[in-house]
């Protein structure tokens, strides 16, 4: 089983800063693209602790930190070697304990709220986020914080806001609806705080995952990260449908588009990119 098209490429030439160092994190490429981004990183953090969304801002002001990008870069130092002890992670972890809610989630920085637009339902400045949670609860595990009150209060929000269905919506006032693309972010981080794999929240999730089955040959619903946090094998049903699946819709730039029919995004590629290279799929001779 191998792809097609070739994904690393598609990510090296039209990725991000963020994109192209998870890349080359990935094929362990210890490279001079490495320790350029790896410098630019560190270099750009805000005094706040926090980075500015995506390294950018488009307003001739200064540029306020995001919740989630820095949750994002936080993770991508840490997997890069970057000490868990550093200043560098010390101020981030502040800064993203500084950003958590009252009801023990967190929402996207209300500093960049004018540059959020409408119909972006599933960003709120205002109410916590269950994928962003999700994140930033995973990103302070990575980098070494226990499983404290205000991580169980992270958790605890995630847990009310499991719909009936078994799934979740981004957030109180986004469609209440089961959104599989959350689930990936979500489920990793009740399996990375010892949530057992057969526990209620757990089981509920697959009955909503397994009820929109049709959804899962989109890429932005594959629900392929969520089957290997769960311990499911390459040789597994559902494995092998959601691979499947991604090797019949790659696009032949070597990208994937969130849902098929949308262009490419190096955010779809990267994250594909990722588990297949843990699954030991053939990712880098494509066309």
């Amino acid at each position: 089983m191998k792809l097609k098209y070739n994904p690393v490429t598609f990510v090296m030439e039209k990725g991000k800063p963020h994109h192209k160092m998870r890349v080359l994190i990935i094929l362990n490429k210890r490279n001079e693209d490495f320790k350029a981004f790896l410098k630019g990183f560190i270099e750009s953090q805000n005094p706040d602790g926090g980075w500015s969304w995506l390294g950018w801002w488009p307003f001739d002001e200064p540029r306020p930190s995001s919740t989630y990008d820095t949750a994002d870069i936080l993770d991508i130092l840490l997997k890069a070697g970057v000490d868990k002890n550093s200043d560098i992670v010390e101020k981030a972890v502040a800064f993203l304990f500084n950003m958590q809610r009252s009801d023990g989630g967190w929402s996207e920085s209300p500093g960049i709220s004018k540059a959020i637009k409408k119909e972006w339902v599933w960003y709120s400045t205002k109410y916590s986020i269950t994928w962003i949670t999700a994140s930033i609860i995973t990103v302070l595990r990575e980098a070494g914080c226990a499983i404290d009150e205000k991580i169980k209060r992270a958790l605890d929000f995630l847990k009310r806001m499991q719909n009936d269905e078994g799934g979740w919506p981004s957030h109180e006032e986004a469609p209440q609806r089961t959104d599989l693309w959350t689930m990936d972010a979500i489920i990793g981080a009740f399996v990375e705080t010892g949530e057992p794999k057969d526990s209620p929240v757990v089981k509920k999730a697959l009955v909503a995952i397994l009820k929109h089955r049709e959804r899962w040959k989109e890429p932005a619903e594959n629900p392929l990260g969520v089957f290997m946090k769960l311990g499911y094998d390459l040789q597994h049903p559902y494995i092998q449908e959601c691979l499947n699946h991604l090797i019949a819709n790659q696009h032949e730039d070597g990208g994937w588009g969130y849902y098929n029919n949308w262009p490419s995004h190096p955010d779809q590629a990267t994250t594909w990119i990722q588990y297949l290279k843990e699954l030991k799929i053939e990712i880098n001779s494509g066309q």
